[in-house]
């Protein structure tokens, strides 16, 4: 998920567990609800690597569980707000919701290092949702201008927006689990809402897509030529993101060159992730360094960072 949305989920589940309802619990809280996110700043070989990475041993819920201890301690001895064990429990809240939101969204999410490589990327929410987010953001900005927490008939807006929030990833889960076909498919919300559904469905010939509303209308199918045959020509490279984007990829030659396509996030005549993984060159096929293809970042660049 988007990083307002990591922060203000941070921030309401630190007033939520802490016995002091204050900004700076709020602040702190939120900061320390991004740190996974920090894996932006490391350096990578190549621009694919860099994809693949994301979301790597800095979601993984050992390591996190790890570091919870010695966050809570620095906190502990920073600021006078709580007992150590509430700061424990409230970094190891945060740092926990941080990457199982993630694995909601259809990029993957590497919960299970190091005892397993798979990411989840169940893929019922879109990577920025202000059905789920504005509650979380109502309540934090209320308290950060009133320094005060919103109660409403006596009941906390705080434990309000928290509920809600997850009542709703709930649903969008339910609703996902009715549109998805049979198959080697997947079913995901469009951008900024849980109403309006993307399907793809790989079959061995061609790859299908139609769009379908939460009232099972259909919108016009359109396909693609499954073309998982040119894999061959860089199978190191292409195999690799196989495994990372479940096997819902495909392959492009445009102006001499082949062009590995992510078909999770975009569409699957524009995605949002491609990469040029090899040239044509003297009669021949030539693999390269994997690189961002130009045309796709400049047209889809708006969705290639995290906010995912």
């Amino acid at each position: 998920m988007d990083s307002i949305t990591q922060f203000s989920l941070g921030a309401v589940i630190g007033i939520a567990v802490s016995p002091k309802k204050t900004a700076k619990v709020a602040l702190i809280s939120g900061l320390v609800a991004t740190i996974p996110d920090l894996d932006i700043f490391l350096s990578h070989a190549d621009d694919l690597t860099r994809t693949i990475e994301h979301r790597g041993f800095s979601h993984a819920l050992f390591y996190l569980s790890l570091i919870s201890p010695l966050i809570a301690f620095l906190l502990y001895k920073s600021f006078a707000l709580m007992g150590y064990l509430r700061w424990l429990l409230l970094v190891f809240l945060v740092l926990a919701t941080h990457p199982i939101l993630d694995s909601l969204t259809i990029y993957g999410t590497s919960l299970f290092l190091p005892f397993s490589d798979f990411k989840p990327m169940i893929g019922s929410i879109f990577i920025i949702d202000p059905v789920y987010t504005l509650p979380l953001i109502i309540s934090i900005s209320y308290l950060f201008i009133r320094k005060k927490v919103l109660f409403i008939r006596n009941i906390s807006f705080n434990t309000i927006a928290l509920i809600f929030s997850q009542v709703y990833l709930l649903s969008t889960f339910l609703i996902q689990q009715a549109i998805v076909p049979n198959g080697k498919s997947f079913a995901t919300p469009t951008p900024f809402n849980s109403l309006l559904w993307r399907v793809v469905i790989m079959e061995d010939d061609y790859i299908r897509q139609y769009f379908v509303d939460i009232f099972g209308n259909k919108g016009m199918e359109i396909k693609v030529e499954n073309r998982h045959y040119l894999k061959n020509i860089n199978s190191q490279v292409v195999n690799k993101y196989a495994d990372f984007s479940s096997d819902f990829y495909n392959l492009a030659i445009d102006n001499n060159k082949l062009i590995l396509q992510d078909l999770r996030m975009g569409n699957i005549k524009n995605p949002s992730f491609s990469f040029v993984v090899a040239e044509f060159s003297k009669g021949k096929w030539m693999a390269v360094v994997p690189s961002r293809n130009a045309m796709n970042f400049q047209l889809k660049g708006m969705f290639a960072n995290e906010q995912l």
